[in-house]
């Protein structure tokens, strides 16, 4: 019936999940410790209820537990926003990892 493989959802939901943190963290987040992070992939598990964010760091002098403190912190308002940018049931749980170059 396809000619190529359909994608699953949880690759869907990814994808706007990876393009609206990006919005957020460009536009909303005020923190400037935030501002040139780039986030890469998001990884999501198949009953859609956790999302890991993989990101790159752009500071060369911060160190990387405050910035893991600031993601912390703000991980209720991306989580909201989400919430209110997207029409999901539920919005699933975040984590943040830095993305380690190969």
């Amino acid at each position: 019936m396809f000619k190529s493989t359909p994608f699953k959802r949880s690759q869907r939901v990814s994808d706007l999940i990876r393009k609206e943190v990006a919005n957020i963290f460009l536009f909303e987040l005020k923190d400037p410790r935030l501002k040139n992070i780039t986030i890469s992939r998001v990884e999501m598990s198949d009953d859609l209820s956790n999302a890991t964010i993989f990101y790159f760091s752009n500071f060369l002098d911060t160190n990387k537990s405050e910035i893991n403190k600031v993601l912390d912190k703000s991980n209720g308002f991306i989580k909201s926003t989400l919430g209110k940018r997207l029409s999901l049931k539920k919005i699933p749980k975040l984590f943040f990892k830095e993305e380690i170059d190969a």
